[in-house]
């Protein structure tokens, strides 16, 4: 652990690369756990009112958890941390976090409380708005054994965010690994006694466990703990009117999801599971690599914008751009021509059915169509509160929420649950174009010349790709539907033929994207 934490403390820009394979192991690995976290879950209770229960019990706390910790630590607290590490004496930092903290505590404390109090009464709320059609003692179960993972969670992001901030990113971004295999732990052994409860228990348990993870690497912060808040203390202000619009940008976001998972559930049993489960699948390459990238290019970018560097700003805009686009459109071809056979490959076993299967690959289709978009967006984001501009997001987020909620009850009258994934990611192209156009009025050209001569290298790479893997499995669809085994194999030499195709064709063009990703696999290497 000690080793780890000098390499993450010695990084630089010139070792960008290898923190970004670190970073990109450990998403890797958090995805490809919580994939089967939704795996065993949808194997041991399918996709029902039930598990519909489940989704809305976690996804009450994680609002407030993105609301107000997300709000507070991404986009507030490490700009102004990494500035003080610069600028302020021993002292005035401790006092800084210190209230930080405590504020925090005693915040998600309360809303702990109120979340294991009135329980009943959001049941009842959710089952009025949604007709019913929530299993509301399930529900309530589960939300108050939940209550205080956001606190947890919260807490838990508060303790990654000191550490990037530090460049110290490998045991924060492992620590959702532990939260995923503890409940899929939780779901095979008490499954058969107290059924769904299960993953309560065991997501509950694993927010506990992702903090405790962390805590033994803040000694490298240097930071002493004392229970005292400071609300004069200048840079405490500065975080608190930065969180304001930042929160209220993050509300309109979860007002949008908030909105489409009542119209999941308006539309029958499973519908919200459902959409759960495309989202995560999207979120495999979406997390893997384009969050690791923004996690190592934040605190990058928030020095940039501190010392008003612009074109370091640009340049790292200009990469981050050229390496979401170079893995996340061949992402978008396989996902859209081989969606069925992934969600039949990955779920349909036991209580998870072939109809259920046709349900998800079609979400899955539309969600991935935004795969581009939903990172660009990330991107976009850390720019605008690196330059500590936080309303140009929120009026953006804003206008949004109206296209989302027309979007949403127009497209599900011909598209069923599907139209709800396509809504989302049309909101995310009009969220990019949007603030692509205000940040290039703001700091003037973004390398677009260089960033669409990628594009039209990738997509035209990633077209050939896709015409190859779609007449490759055409020819082995046959075979592969024989026996589970025979999927496995079949499918994924499609994917690795596809992906080797990909990469020899992006090598041809002379991309320079390439040498990243070769740059990547080398790191991997040594640090295996």
């Amino acid at each position: 652990m000690n080793d780890a934490i000098q390499q993450d403390e010695l990084l630089s820009k010139k070792q960008i690369l290898g923190a970004t394979a670190v970073v990109v192991l450990a998403i890797l690995l958090s995805k490809v756990s919580g994939l089967v976290r939704d795996q065993v879950m949808a194997g041991y209770f399918g996709i029902s009112y039930e598990t519909d229960a489940y989704t809305w019990a976690f996804f009450i706390p994680n609002l407030f958890k993105i609301l107000f910790a997300e709000a507070l630590i991404t986009a507030a607290f490490i700009p102004v941390y990494t500035s003080c590490l610069k600028s302020k004496v021993k002292t005035e930092l401790n006092e800084f976090v210190n209230s930080v903290v405590n504020i925090m505590l005693l915040f998600f404390i309360f809303i702990s409380l109120i979340l294991l109090i009135f329980s009943p009464q959001i049941a009842v709320i959710l089952s009025k708005v949604a007709n019913n059609q929530i299993d509301g003692i399930q529900f309530v179960a589960m939300s108050r054994i939940m209550a205080f993972s956001v606190l947890m969670l919260s807490m838990s992001g508060l303790t990654a965010g000191i550490l990037n901030s530090h460049n110290i990113f490998t045991l924060p971004a492992f620590a959702p690994f532990v939260l995923n295999i503890i409940t899929v732990i939780f779901v095979i052994t008490l499954s058969r006694s107290l059924g769904i409860i299960s993953m309560a228990i065991g997501t509950m348990a694993g927010s506990v466990l992702q903090l405790v993870l962390q805590l033994p690497q803040l000694k490298a912060a240097r930071l002493s703990y004392r229970f005292k808040i400071n609300f004069k203390n200048k840079s405490v202000r500065q975080i608190f009117a930065l969180m304001a619009p930042i929160m209220l940008s993050l509300g309109a976001v979860q007002l949008n999801n908030s909105v489409d998972k009542f119209f999941a559930l308006n539309l029958g049993a499973g519908n919200t599971t459902a959409l759960d489960i495309s989202w995560r699948v999207t979120n495999l390459p979406l997390g893997v690599f384009s969050v690791a990238v923004i996690t190592v290019l934040y605190p990058l970018i928030s020095r940039q914008a501190a010392e008003k560097d612009i074109k370091g700003i640009k340049d790292s805009f200009s990469l981050g751009v050229r390496e979401i686009a170079y893995v996340m459109v061949p992402a978008i071809t396989g996902l859209v021509i081989l969606s069925y056979p992934i969600i039949k490959l990955l779920f349909e076993r036991n209580n998870f059915t072939p109809e259920n299967t046709a349900t998800v690959s079609n979400i899955l289709i539309f969600h991935s169509l935004g795969l581009v978009f939903f990172g660009l967006l990330m991107i976009l984001n850390r720019i605008y509160y690196a330059f500590r501009n936080v309303w140009t997001p929120l009026k953006v987020a804003i206008f949004s929420i109206i296209a989302n909620a027309l979007l949403d009850w127009l497209l599900v009258k011909y598209m069923d649950v599907a139209g709800v994934a396509l809504a989302t990611t049309l909101v995310a192209v009009f969220n990019v174009v949007t603030l692509t156009i205000i940040l290039r009025k703001k700091v003037g050209l973004l390398g677009g010349k260089k960033i669409a001569v990628s594009f039209a290298k990738i997509v035209l790479s990633s077209a050939l790709m896709g015409a190859a893997i779609y007449f490759l499995w055409k020819y082995l669809e046959k075979y592969a539907y024989s026996s589970l085994t025979f999927l496995l194999i079949i499918l994924l030499s499609v994917i690795l033929a596809g992906a080797a195709l990909y990469i020899v064709l992006t090598y041809m063009l002379r991309m320079d994207e390439i040498k990243y990703i070769f740059g990547l696999a080398r790191k991997f290497k040594k640090k295996s």
